[in-house]
């Protein structure tokens, strides 16, 4: 039997190896820490992300806490490189710490995370109940996991995987996430150039997550794996709580919500607006995805009134028979124009997220969506190329079709987000869509100098700057980070 007493968290620093720095943070950190000191173990967060700390500070500070557990996550698989560092880092301070590893990451790429001997579990899809389930096994006298769902780990240094089984669906029954034991001043400082629109205007700013779930059945995503297809909400009470926490005990200035589907509810998601109206507070906010069939006048005015000032929505493609056939997004680009008309008649920043080089879409279907991109006029504008995450349609497809290299590998140094694509077809190639992709970027977003203001007031950077980032962005045909250095 084993007596656990310490926790570390531990998230690795997206700058490592060269990588693009994603100033954000990871919310399932802040959701588990109170549930694990509740618990009755010590916790302590190592944000090597937000702290920008080097590989050496990361193993300084595991070393001073002297953990019986670190628990890793990383903000997208992009950055694998850096969580299998950091489960070397803890092992190289003492071997007997034991390594466990949950979130998106080891979630689809169970069976590839554990070839790494650094680590010794991984926790797939929710974690709130599956950690403490894992906790007491660990301690009792004969660990035995053969039981237990959404979990994988070695026996005879073979990797067993258990398929998570069910869901939480009374999000209300776990405590608001802690962030008091991150470095408060940076984390929530979310101003980052060129950050895609998740920079926030005013700080300390807050995240929310009021719902999880996504019903619909994008090719491209991977959410469902880890969150499920069915829609779980918070009650608009419960989130208010949480806003009153977060503006009266912390100061916030700024909400993000970050929700796939926070308006599936329409009546719940009013309750909501209306409270945070109503409560008179200091308060701005915003969405990172507001799905646009949810939208209507009324709901945005209302959105207005209570202090939203900017919207992301994903149109993905300019082509119907893309959004139908190919990328099955219930999005339809009639009720985008709506949308985008009425942002502007109420003075709303837009942002619109679009997707291209798909299997089975052709050159002039991507050219639909340029094209529709530029006719939206909106603040800002961004194309992804279509990227295989393991476990989606858009990978099985492109994997039967041949349409990826024969040597592919998810764990790619190239691998830069929705930006260096992998897919090529009889229709593209990747260096036509990586073309296309920067160019037009450049061309609709900066085609006048107020379009370039607009853009600029988003993304944090001046006409000088952008100027700057435009040459090197066609320079590097679509990939440049601003400012990135190795630890910078």
């Amino acid at each position: 039997m084993r007596k656990i007493n310490k926790f570390m968290f531990v998230v690795p620093n997206t700058r490592w190896f060269g990588k693009r720095c994603w100033l954000w943070f990871t919310p399932s950190v802040c959701l588990l820490t109170p549930i694990i000191r509740n618990y009755g173990l010590e916790v302590e967060v190592v944000e090597a992300n937000i702290d920008n700390l080097s590989p050496e500070r990361v193993k300084e500070r595991i070393k001073s806490f002297e953990p019986d557990i670190v628990g890793l996550t990383n903000l997208s698989i992009e950055y694998w490189r850096q969580a299998h560092l950091t489960a070397k880092l803890a092992k190289e301070v003492d071997s007997k710490i034991i390594t466990v590893f949950g979130g998106v990451h080891p979630t689809i790429m169970p069976q590839r995370v554990l070839e790494d001997s650094n680590i010794d579990y991984v926790v797939l899809s929710e974690g709130e109940e599956r950690l403490i389930t894992f906790l007491d096994i660990l301690q009792s006298k004969h660990p035995d996991f053969s039981s237990m769902n959404g979990i994988g780990y070695r026996v005879n240094g073979r990797a067993i995987i258990h398929d998570p089984i069910g869901q939480i669906n009374d999000l209300d029954a776990y405590p608001f996430p802690d962030y008091s034991l991150f470095n408060w001043g940076k984390i929530l400082e979310f101003k980052q150039s060129a950050g895609g629109g998740v920079s926030t205007r005013r700080s300390p700013a807050g995240v929310v997550m009021t719902s999880r779930g996504c019903p619909f059945k994008c090719c491209f995503c991977a959410g469902w794996i880890v969150s499920g297809r069915a829609i779980r909400y918070r009650s608009a009470e419960n989130v208010l709580k949480e806003i009153d926490l977060l503006v009266c005990d912390y100061g916030i200035k700024e909400l993000v919500f970050h929700d796939d589907e926070m308006y599936g509810d329409r009546d719940r998601a009013i309750t909501i607006i209306e409270g945070i109206k109503n409560r008179k507070y200091d308060l701005v906010w915003k969405n990172t995805n507001v799905a646009s069939w949810r939208m209507d006048y009324e709901l945005l005015k209302l959105m207005k009134e209570s202090g939203c000032y900017q919207i992301t929505i994903s149109p993905e493609s300019g082509s119907e028979r893309v959004l139908k056939e190919i990328i099955h997004k219930p999005a339809r680009n009639d009720q985008v124009r709506k949308v985008a008309k009425w942002c502007k008649e109420l003075d709303f920043e837009l942002q619109a997220d679009f997707v291209i080089g798909f299997p089975g879409e052709t050159w002039d279907e991507i050219r639909e969506t340029t094209n529709f991109a530029e006719e939206l006029n909106a603040d800002s504008i961004k194309f992804a190329v279509a990227t295989p995450f393991p476990g989606t349609e858009l990978c099985n497809i492109a994997m039967e079709r041949g349409f990826l290299p024969k040597d592919y590998d998810f764990y790619r140094d190239d691998a830069l987000g929705f930006a260096n694509p992998v897919i090529e077809t009889d229709e593209f190639t990747v260096n036509e869509l990586r073309m296309i992709r920067c160019l037009e970027w450049d061309r609709i977003n900066f085609k006048t100098e107020e379009k370039a203001k607009r853009w600029g007031r988003i993304n944090f950077m001046t006409l000088e700057q952008i100027e700057e980032f435009r040459k090197e962005t066609r320079r590097n045909v679509g990939v440049y980070f601003v400012g990135q250095t190795e630890n910078g």
